[in-house]
């Protein structure tokens, strides 16, 4: 009797034991099963995460080679502005007279005396319509409009067509004689700048360089 109760608590605690080594191998496979799905899960936030962040930076990228390029975009000159315009002034009233510079005179002005080329204080200096154009957006973009010491003097309804004509010009020239200009045969008017500022030709008309022909240095 005793031999039979010891085989069967051992073949009790054979079954017991087979039962517990299944069910802890059962338990650790699903954990494996859940871990790599957890990693899964986690590669592919990561995944989007990095796809999120490299489309920002390439719309970023593209929106900052966009703003480049349209930054270099060069933008049109204002008429009148750029060099070629001063060049032409220069080259065509320069040939006869002196290239008075263009603060001079208001808009209106320079207007009225390029719109009458064909009797230009008694001659014809008639350029062709390209080179009227651009003198005239040169003289309107520097002129004397855009100048409120030049334009003090001047009432709106003038519109003087000689630079002698100005106030600020005769105030200047108040205490010149006249017999040292006009009654002088090497200058023989007062628009002849040329003639005693010496610097004339560079815009400069400072006193400190006007030598009268015939006279000398001038000092008031």
């Amino acid at each position: 009797m005793k031999p039979i109760l010891n085989t069967l608590r051992y073949t009790t605690g054979i079954l017991m034991l087979g039962g517990a080594l299944t069910l802890g191998l059962y338990g650790l496979s699903s954990i494996n099963n859940l871990s790599f799905a957890d990693e899964d899960d986690d590669d592919h936030e990561r995944s989007n995460r990095y796809s999120e962040t490299s489309e920002k930076s390439y719309d970023q990228e593209g929106s900052y080679k966009k703003e480049r390029s349209s930054k270099n975009i060069e933008p049109t000159p204002t008429p009148g502005t750029t060099t070629a315009d001063a060049a032409a002034y220069k080259a065509e009233c320069g040939s006869c007279h002196i290239a008075y510079p263009a603060h001079f005179l208001p808009a209106r002005s320079w207007h009225a005396i390029m719109t009458t080329l064909d009797d230009h204080y008694g001659d014809d200096a008639t350029v062709s319509d390209t080179a009227q154009a651009n003198i005239l957006a040169y003289l309107s973009a520097h002129s004397a409009s855009n100048h409120s010491r030049m334009m003090a003097s001047i009432r709106d309804s003038v519109t003087p067509m000689r630079i002698t004509e100005l106030p600020y010009y005769k105030r200047k020239h108040r205490e010149v004689p006249e017999r040292l200009v006009q009654g002088n045969p090497e200058v023989r008017s007062f628009s002849q700048c040329d003639s005693c500022h010496k610097n004339a030709a560079k815009g400069k008309f400072d006193e400190d360089n006007v030598v009268i022909p015939g006279y000398g240095r001038w000092d008031d």
